[in-house]
This record gives C-alpha cells, sequence and structure tokens, in this order.
C-alpha cells in the first residue's frame, strides 16, 4: 500500500513517515502543499495524510482536486482546529476522516488500516451479512433475494452499518461522519432507523440491525450464519 504524507512539520512527518514504514506500508513525504498536488497527479497513492495548513497551497484545495479528477485516494486530513465548521468543510469536499492535532500515533494508524480496509471492501463491490446483500458500486440492496428500494440517507445509514458489521454506531458519528450533516436532530435519526428497519428486517426475515441503548446502532448477522 502507497501512502503519502503531506505535512510540513518535518519533525512530524518524519514519526509518521517511520511509524507507516514499520506498520508495513510504503510512505513518500510531501513538504508543502505544491510537491503535494505534484506527487498525487503522478501516482496513484492508495491513502494521503493530508495537513490542512500546508504551505505554497493548503490541504482543502487538494482534497477537492482529488475528488474533481475521481481520485479513488483514501483521504486522512490532519487539522489543528477543532471547529466543527473545518471538519465539515473536509468531510464536504471528500475527506474520509479526519484527526485533530494533537493525536496518538496509535489512533492515526487504527484509522489508516479502517480506510484502506474499507477501500478494499468498496472494491469487492458485493457485501453479503446473511441473506442481506449490498453491492456498493450500483448502491443496490436486496434480502432474501427481493431488492430493496432505500431513500439515499437509508442507503448511506445501512452502508455504514454493514460495513461496521457488529461495531456500534453512534448518532454522533451517524451524523457527522455517515451524513455529514451536524443540522440535524436525534429524532431524525430514530426515524430513518425505523424506517430503514422496516425494509431491511422486515417479516418474515431475521432482525439485523440492533439498538445498543445509550450508543447507537450495530448491524449483526445472526448466530449460525455464513
Amino acid at each position: 500500500m502507497l501512502v503519502l504524507v503531506a505535512e510540513d512539520d518535518e519533525v512530524l512527518a518524519d514519526l509518521l513517515r517511520q511509524g507507516l514504514t514499520r506498520a508495513g506500508y510504503t510512505v513518500e513525504v510531501a513538504p508543502d502543499g505544491a510537491t503535494a498536488g505534484a506527487l498525487l497527479r503522478r501516482a496513484a497513492y492508495d491513502l494521503v495524510v493530508l495537513d490542512v495548513m500546508l504551505p505554497l497551497r493548503d490541504g482543502w484545495s487538494l482534497c477537492e482536486e482529488l475528488r474533481a479528477r475521481r481520485a479513488p485516494t483514501r483521504i486522512l486530513m490532519l487539522t489543528a482546529r477543532d471547529a466543527v465548521a473545518d471538519r465539515v468543510r473536509g468531510l464536504d469536499l471528500g475527506a474520509d476522516d479526519y484527526l485533530t492535532k494533537p493525536f496518538d500515533f496509535a489512533e492515526l494508524l487504527a484509522r489508516v488500516r479502517a480506510l484502506l480496509r474499507r477501500d478494499t471492501t468498496h472494491r469487492a463491490r458485493v457485501v453479503k451479512v446473511a441473506d442481506l446483500v449490498l453491492d456498493t458500486g450500483a448502491q443496490q440492496v436486496s434480502r432474501g433475494g427481493t431488492s430493496l428500494h432505500l431513500t439515499p440517507r437509508e442507503y448511506a445509514l445501512l452502508e455504514a452499518l454493514v460495513l461496521n458489521e457488529g461495531r456500534t454506531i453512534s448518532r454522533e458519528e451517524i451524523l457527522d461522519r455517515v451524513w455529514r450533516d451536524e443540522t440535524s436532530i436525534s429524532d431524525t435519526i430514530s426515524f430513518h432507523v425505523n424506517s430503514l428497519r422496516r425494509k431491511v428486517d422486515a417479516e418474515p426475515w431475521v432482525k439485523l440491525i440492533h439498538t445498543v441503548h445509550g450508543k447507537g446502532y450495530v448491524l449483526r448477522a445472526p448466530e449460525g450464519s455464513p
């Protein structure tokens, strides 16, 4: 896996390069936005760790360019800012995840693994949980051989649950990372979850979507399912 670290802090960039290399990734470093842009146009990186405040060219415009070119490169943005507006801006421009400085390297590494794992899953296109089938390329869903017609928000919610099978997704994560919308209210999430359940968990199918009280929602295959 080829990773680009776009970071102007030499000490941090070197720490990231060493740590990611030890984790088995091939790593290149760009000290400024102009260099990062040139490298991203030259090679097909699997992931870029992208600092927002780069000299010569900022991370926002690099993120926007990658998505305008439909590049499949995963983008993990680093920012010293913790304002909601900055996080939302990055996600709206196409970033896959963000991490606020200072951060623990173990967390960054976990997020890198998660993003690259998700990329592998998406390349597979078809994901199955019990008798539920999700085609991430065509954004089509079926269960027990029956096609399910979902709204865009229902599909986004189901895709997040399926790709994180067995992991609880909080309401905050649904707003911030699934729908990328921090203006919605809690009741709106409940409405869409209930609507999704009426389609995905309709009789006579076994229940897949579960509420974890006080935490969020999780999708689990029934015991004994392949």
